[in-house]
């Protein structure tokens, strides 16, 4: 049975789409351990097919969050390698909390693993797409997106359910589309125009009401993040399209 306060994180990074993910997925892997969860990370070139199967037959976590190209029956991992299938090797997500970082998988490989026996599934049913125009330790434009995202981890974390998660992250995604939709930055309508895009493209599949949180973690620490004043020249456009 998957383990709860046990977690696997998979953040490759090859190239710039992935640069961001595996940027912010650092932040989830230090809260999850400050909430007192054991944490295989899986980053970059160890973010492989058999370092993730591994894991999880030797972990067995309880919350999995693994970032990736992908579309609507494949997760990729690193090198765009295929990790997960519907009607496949998803059958490995049994018993999990899954947080799939990856486009277009809530079609049809997010409700699957949900129906093969995983507990709940994050996912996204679009092609998601965030603005960026520096790299992603100094970009505000591609923070709205991952922090949005990051608010789920952080929820499971806490000892949330997966639907209390869920509702964390729109309340993040809304919190950003205010903050842009009040900026007079150059970019700020196409920034909107895309967290709006992303934020109604999110998917929870399975259970709403289970926790894999480690005993006695069970709270709702609200997260409070300052909004950043900038200014953009030249935005661009990334996913997580297989």
């Amino acid at each position: 049975m998957p383990r709860s306060g046990v977690a696997l994180i998979a953040r490759p990074f090859f190239d710039k789409a992935t640069s961001y993910g595996h940027y912010y997925m650092r932040f989830a892997v230090d809260y999850l351990r400050r909430r007192g969860w054991v944490v295989t990370d899986l980053e970059a070139g160890e973010a492989t097919r058999e370092n993730i199967f591994s894991a999880l037959e030797r972990d067995d976590p309880g919350f999995a969050y693994f970032l990736g190209h992908g579309n609507a029956d494949i997760y990729s991992a690193q090198d765009r390698e295929h990790v997960f299938r519907t009607c496949g090797e998803n059958v490995r997500l049994i018993g999990r909390v899954v947080l799939f970082l990856s486009c277009s998988v809530g079609k049809r490989l997010g409700p699957d693993t949900a129906n093969k026996g995983a507990r709940a599934v994050f996912a996204w049913d679009v092609d998601f797409t965030w603005v960026a125009m520096e790299p992603p330790e100094r970009d505000e434009y591609s923070r709205g997106f991952f922090e949005a995202v990051n608010a789920i981890a952080y929820g499971i974390a806490d000892g949330l359910s997966a639907m209390e998660a869920f509702s964390r992250s729109l309340a993040v995604w809304d919190r950003w589309i205010d903050y842009w939709s009040g900026s007079d930055d150059p970019y700020a309508s196409l920034v909107v125009m895309h967290l709006v895009h992303d934020r109604d493209g999110m998917r929870l599949f399975g259970e709403g009401g289970v926790r894999v949180a480690p005993p006695g973690v069970v709270a709702w620490v609200p997260m409070d993040w300052e909004m950043p004043l900038i200014m953009g020249y030249m935005a661009l456009f990334f996913g997580l399209v297989a």
